[in-house]
């Protein structure tokens, strides 16, 4: 049963809702946003700025992977050697999945597969590094350190199934759980410059190169010939998509002195998800921009 609020409570939730820097009445909520569920938090003031639906428990295809990144962040050794081997080629075939098009037999540091799986957002790394660092448990191992992860970082309402995010029964989470995966995520140094990197060549140990291209095409620079205007003041930070999770976008920007992360779940596209992340930070600032999202055309594996 829903408790009554009284007046002195319903005017301290209501400063929650108050954009950032609103001089004047504006509206309740940022208009047209699709996805199914979000948080827009202000980490300059500590405030909640607009939820909805903040703990429904959803998949978030990649997204996981920034949960993974923190995993190998936290024990280190990037300099460690990785062989890649033939299955995780044969995983993002199997899912059609994201991935830095890895050649089977190729020795990367962890750091690089790092890039790899941020940047590009490529499932093969994402496996490599998953195994490396899931102990004698493989990727399974991996899994349960990102679930430890959760548990210490207060995400109660998160269980990881998944190292990349691809389908699987029980794997979910909830905006709000992400808003603190991501604060958490952001001060560690590696992983916030990483996570903005619009391109980078990565050279193997064999001495194979591979270009890497983000998927986040609110990062100035990034799609087709470099040319998306990108958010003012945008940081980056992960994207995720599978049939089930639809469009999902975890970011974070700073403008007018004020640090905002935003969470949305389940935008009707993966387009959708960056312009409703316009829309939210948008209202937040009390601002309108105006973007380019070109996507860049498929890599062709060399």
């Amino acid at each position: 049963m829903f408790k009554k609020l009284t007046a002195t409570a319903l005017a301290a939730s209501m400063l929650t809702l108050v954009p950032v820097g609103a001089a004047e009445a504006k509206p309740k909520a940022p208009a047209g946003v699709s996805g199914t569920s979000a948080i827009l938090f202000d980490a300059t003031t500590g405030k909640v700025l607009w939820k909805r639906n903040p703990n429904k428990r959803m998949p978030v295809g990649s997204m996981n992977k920034v949960a993974l990144a923190m995993v190998v962040l936290k024990r280190g050794d990037l300099g460690r050697k990785i062989t890649i081997k033939q299955k995780y080629k044969d995983w993002v075939d199997s899912w059609g999945a994201s991935n830095s098009h890895l050649v089977p037999g190729d020795v990367l540091t962890a750091r690089q597969l790092l890039e790899a799986m941020l940047i590009e957002s490529g499932s093969d790394a994402a496996y490599a590094l998953a195994e490396s660092y899931g102990g004698t448990g493989g990727y399974l191992g991996a899994q349960n350190k990102m679930d430890a992860l959760a548990k210490k970082l207060g995400m109660t309402r998160t269980n990881y199934e998944s190292f990349d995010g691809q389908p699987a029964k029980g794997d979910l989470t909830t905006a709000a759980d992400q808003l603190k995966l991501a604060r958490y995520a952001m001060k560690n140094k590696t992983f916030a410059t990483i996570v903005r990197t619009v391109r980078k060549d990565i050279t193997s140990l064999k001495g194979r190169v591979y270009p890497l291209r983000t998927q986040d095409l609110l990062l100035k620079g990034s799609g087709t010939d470099e040319d998306n205007t990108g958010y003012p003041g945008l940081f980056g930070i992960k994207t995720g998509s599978t049939g089930s999770a639809g469009g999902c976008y975890m970011f974070v920007a700073r403008r007018k002195k004020h640090t905002v992360y935003g969470i949305v779940l389940k935008s009707t596209s993966t387009t959708t998800r960056f312009t409703d992340a316009v829309k939210m930070l948008d209202w937040a600032y009390s601002t309108k921009t105006t973007v380019t999202l070109t996507p860049a055309p498929p890599r062709i594996a060399s």
